[in-house]
């Protein structure tokens, strides 16, 4: 299974990127924008660099654009113009689901602008239609959709659980058929309706939690204080 990782533009601690990319295993790095600094700072020459750049560092994309011309660096550089219909992010995705990736990470997709971090999240919707495991990881969450439409459930080892806490956040109008075992507050076949705080702070007790709908889309989000 291909596993991409992307570095887009919003707030990314370094020192937790640095040994977070030690954990995973990928075949690419996409370079989102102001995500090319990052890479810079992670020691990451990018396989394929996106965005209209408004916020990268002028010098350095210049840099990057110079070697690639040359030869002296092997990524592949795609310039959008900033008036388009999409986010760069989202362009980056594409070219992933373009690439037959089985597996997104995304990290820097989280802080700073709400309304980017919220279309970030709705670009699971995305990788979820196209059949892709897809997250979205900071230093403190990390964030998976589970769509009733796949027709299996989530499994989360608690020796592997990222955090302490466990929330499920509808993002349809509501969620039929909720079934969460091996937590502090179980739940079986539960309807809860988008915008119910009910499933927020779960905590996994036995050696496993199992997740599972029968109707809706929710957003599964693992987190540390």
């Amino acid at each position: 299974m291909k596993h991409i990782v992307i570095l887009t533009g919003g707030y990314l601690n370094i020192r937790f990127a640095k040994e977070y990319m030690k954990t995973l295993s990928c075949d690419k790095v996409f370079a989102v924008d102001k995500g090319l600094e990052y890479a810079e700072a992670l020691g990451i020459v990018p396989d394929y660099i996106i965005g209209d750049f408004d916020t990268v560092d002028k010098i350095l994309l210049e840099s990057y654009e110079k070697q690639i011309a040359q030869g002296k660096k092997c990524a592949y550089l795609d310039r959008y113009p900033a008036k388009k219909d999409a986010t760069d992010t989202e362009l980056a995705i594409l070219k992933a689901i373009e690439e037959k990736a089985g597996k997104i990470t995304l990290l820097a997709a989280s802080g700073g602008r709400i309304d980017h971090m919220l279309a970030n999240l709705n670009l699971l919707l995305l990788t979820g239609q196209a059949g892709i495991e897809c997250y979205i990881v900071d230093e403190t969450n990390r964030v998976r959709l589970l769509d009733s439409a796949d027709n299996r459930p989530c499994i989360i080892q608690k020796k592997e659980q990222y955090g302490t806490y466990l929330s499920l956040i509808p993002i349809t109008e509501f969620i039929e058929g909720l079934t969460i075992t091996g937590v502090m507050y179980p739940l079986y076949k539960k309807k809860v309706y988008q915008g119910n705080s009910l499933t927020v702070s779960n905590r996994i007790v036995d050696k496993e939690t199992r997740i599972s709908l029968d109707k809706g889309k929710v957003l599964i989000i693992e987190s540390m204080d």
